[in-house]
């Protein structure tokens, strides 16, 4: 196994264990992440930002890599189910195909997840377009209070 898909692992590992520290280990200083339905995050403080706040909604992340592959450029593919207890006992699963550009250092520069966004929300019981790029603020706050 090269050092790029043992990079993407360990990030797949990170989230099973809850280690954001761990997690950014595996990121350049300049690396965006981008879930492709939302709008991108870029630098490594801003990525752990985003985590940090998401690992803080569940309580496990089993999740399932069904394929990985490395392709000839060193991007690494995965298809995967991203499985998530969340701290209220609720389930949830989205289907998740994933591109990730990885460095000559082995460092992950660029991770793009495509999902279906509108059936994520549903399983949260969100408006199905939140999240979405440009979804407005006043939407997202509103219903990030419970109104």
């Amino acid at each position: 196994m090269s050092g790029k898909t043992r990079a993407v692992l360990n990030l797949v590992e990170a989230w099973a264990r809850r280690d954001i520290d761990f997690m950014m280990a595996q990121f350049a200083d300049d690396a965006i992440f981008e879930n492709v339905p939302m709008d991108l995050i870029v630098g490594k403080d801003d990525i752990r930002a985003a985590n940090q706040a998401f690992m803080a909604m569940y309580r496990e992340a089993p999740w399932e890599i069904h394929h990985i592959v490395e392709a000839a450029d060193g991007t690494v593919l995965t298809e995967r189910s991203d499985i998530f207890i969340l701290n209220d006992g609720r389930r949830t699963e989205c289907r998740v195909m994933g591109a990730f550009t990885v460095n000559d250092g082995n460092l992950i520069v660029h991770w793009r997840d495509y999902f279906d966004l509108a059936d994520w929300n549903r399983q949260l019981g969100a408006d199905p377009d939140f999240g979405r790029k440009g979804y407005r603020q006043t939407e997202a706050a509103t219903i990030a209070a419970g109104e």
